[in-house]
């Protein structure tokens, strides 16, 4: 991550953003270079050192390939023995910029990854079920804040591809807990998204029994959770069947649905109804400039309740924020990653616990209810 003194390129607006977070952190921090001391609590960082390494701990229902490269070590297949589990370790760059992955590029004539230059994904090491948890018991009690941050991917997203994503976001909101990746088999294809659909659901009683197991740890004071796009649609039912389990326990914190591919009538009569009674506060992160959420209406035939303008969804039990005002990638469907302005609202609702208010954020109005936006 760039340090306050350093010239990021960026429009002027958008460098004045960024120079207002990162003033921000450092006042919070006490820092007088942020830059040289590690942003989470869980990132082993040495003085001096160009880089950062961040371990993500993670779950998944894929199948092995028999790779030993840690880019290829799992398919897109279903896994044939239920859940895995281990332990990843990426390493971020001090030169790190808000929402980015910098990896290797040929028009940059980059040919090898760089620690100093690129986020990478070193090593994977799979685990017992037993052993997994009982480390992350003991890591969640050294750890600055005893709490963990599960995050659930969308569709078209490799195994690395996930991990990258989970650490690059678990870094720039400064997360002081323990980062965990949720993984379910996503084909990481644009011609996958059928194939998606069908081992998203199949991944639903896999993710529900991870998270219940999760929950039951005595080591965790709150248990986050971002999940993005059509990876809501694993984690909305899940929740549905954990509060139908036991009623009226709130087993998380935040829970952050960014982006969600999922049928928005069903949100709204089904879902936001029973999820809020699980988590202390739903923030659901919708945009009007989401060409992927479009596509998928078009695919479903029905709208996603990720979608902003006149298809946004506002109801009493979930706060919305309508991002459909930032700038964002062509397809504009990663922007609760990577873009500095949600990336410092996730951190405002992560580390403070802070509502769409207290975030100062504008209140607009539809069918006389409240939501929010930037």
């Amino acid at each position: 991550m760039p340090s306050p003194t350093e010239t990021v390129e960026a429009p002027a607006a958008e460098d004045a953003i960024l120079q207002s977070i990162l003033k921000e952190r450092m006042e919070e921090a006490g820092q007088q270079k942020l830059a040289e001391e590690p942003i989470s609590g869980f990132v082993q960082g040495q003085q001096g050192s160009k880089f950062s390494k961040v371990p993500i701990y993670y779950a998944t229902d894929r199948e092995p390939t028999g790779d030993s490269n840690p880019y290829l070590f799992y398919s897109g297949e279903r896994s044939t023995k239920g859940l895995r589990f281990g332990k990843c370790l990426v390493t971020i760059p001090k030169i790190h910029q808000l929402g980015e992955i910098e990896r290797p590029s040929w028009w940059s004539l980059e040919f090898s990854e760089d620690p100093e230059e690129h986020i990478i994904l070193k090593e994977i090491e799979p685990m017992g079920e037993n052993d997994f948890f009982s480390e992350l018991n003991l890591k969640a009690r050294l750890a600055d804040k005893q709490e963990a941050l599960v995050f659930i991917h969308g569709y078209n997203t490799s195994f690395d591809e996930a991990v990258l994503r989970a650490a690059q976001v678990a870094y720039d909101v400064s997360f002081k807990g323990i980062p965990i990746l949720y993984s379910w088999p996503s084909q990481g294809s644009l011609l996958g998204y059928w194939a998606d659909g069908e081992n998203n659901a199949w991944s639903v009683p896999h993710l529900e029994h991870f998270l219940e197991e999760l929950a039951q740890q005595n080591c965790w004071d709150k248990i986050h959770i971002i999940a993005h796009s059509m990876g809501n649609r694993t984690l909305t039912k899940s929740l549905i069947a954990l509060a139908k389990k036991d009623p009226g326990k709130r087993l998380f914190g935040q829970v952050i649905l960014a982006a969600p591919d999922v049928n928005a009538k069903e949100f709204v009569q089904e879902i936001a109804p029973v999820i809020r009674k699980t988590a202390n506060n739903v923030t659901l992160y919708a945009s009007s400039k989401d060409k992927a959420l479009v596509a998928s209406q078009q695919f479903n035939k029905v709208p996603r309740a990720g979608e902003g303008g006149k298809n946004l969804i506002v109801v009493e039990t979930v706060e919305t924020v309508d991002a459909s005002s930032i700038d964002t990638d062509f397809l504009g469907h990663n922007y609760f990653a990577n873009t500095w302005l949600l990336i410092n609202d996730l951190y405002k609702v992560l580390n403070k616990g802070w509502n769409a208010e207290q975030r100062k954020l504008k209140d607009g109005r539809k069918n006389n209810k409240k939501y929010w936006a930037f």
